[in-house]
């Protein structure tokens, strides 16, 4: 028997009374069981396997089928204020189905779990408490010292969830081996002050402002400014679809995205009805 902590990324219906569940197990990697039962009203395992809910999970695991049978489900977190915040649903939306069809098969996910758990605790914060978090930039044990012109704590009075898909898009770069250097301009080698003047989703490159001269940036100030607040540790960003547009590009244009990520079109319909989420 297998005993893991697991995170539901995605169900879909087998029969009139059982589920096909993918999860990201903590001990296995991603894994898919057949619910039999699951949808009805006695079920033993319900809530615990609705998807983005963290469980725990009982298995007995079969290596000659894909399907295993799942034993035991118990609830740990339903994340029930995220259900309640459309923008926050629609962006753990994208990130389970990125994590679902992109993180490597067959293998233990050791980085991906917590990862993707932070990132739903965070999402799942009470709405209107926006008060101002610092987080150690770049996932560092401690802060770095605030850079020259740079206040040491920038108080940002929007949600303070505005930067969580952000941040983790950013960490899932850095975990499968496509690291983004926030701190160094690309064409001069040196550090960057304050934002970057541009940024290229192609290579990943930044450009300080000395480099980018009188050329006229490629990208948006709104996106610039995002990572900035991302490289100086800050979980608020003004604008942030700028940011996340920009990070999915460069992620996109390693990785190629060859299957439609549908949750995107729902987090995009959804950001017009919340435009400084």
């Amino acid at each position: 028997m297998i005993k893991s902590r697991a995170i539901v990324l995605h169900r879909y219906a087998y029969s009139d009374s059982s589920w096909i569940v993918k999860a990201l197990t903590e001990e296995c990697g991603i894994v898919s069981f057949i619910v039999k039962g699951g949808k009805r009203k006695e079920s033993p395992f319900k809530g615990a396997l609705d998807p983005l809910a963290l469980c725990e999970i009982v298995y007995r695991e079969n290596p000659n089928t894909e399907l295993q049978f799942l034993k035991e489900a118990s609830v740990i977190n339903w994340h029930a204020h995220l259900r309640e915040d459309l923008l926050s649903l629609a962006k753990a939306q994208v990130m389970a189905e990125i994590v679902l069809r992109y993180a490597p098969a067959g293998v233990p996910l050791e980085g991906e779990f917590p990862l993707l758990e932070n990132a739903l605790a965070a999402l799942d914060e009470p709405a209107g408490d926006n008060s101002e978090v610092k987080l150690p930039a770049d996932n560092a044990p401690e802060s770095k010292p605030p850079e020259a012109g740079v206040a040491a704590d920038i108080k940002l009075p929007m949600n303070r969830k505005s930067g969580v898909f952000a941040r983790w898009l950013l960490d899932i770069c850095d975990l499968w081996g496509y690291t983004l250097d926030l701190h160094t301009c690309s064409r001069c080698g040196l550090a960057i002050e304050g934002a970057p003047a541009d940024f290229h989703p192609e290579t990943g490159a930044f450009v300080c402002k000395s480099c980018l001269g009188v050329e006229t940036p490629r990208a948006k100030k709104e996106t610039l400014d995002g990572f900035f607040a991302l490289r100086t540790g800050n979980t608020a960003i003004a604008n942030p679809e700028f940011t996340e547009n920009a990070l999915l590009a460069y992620l996109r244009n390693h990785i190629g995205f060859l299957r439609e990520i549908h949750s995107l079109k729902f987090l995009n319909e959804t950001r017009k009805l919340f435009p400084s989420g």
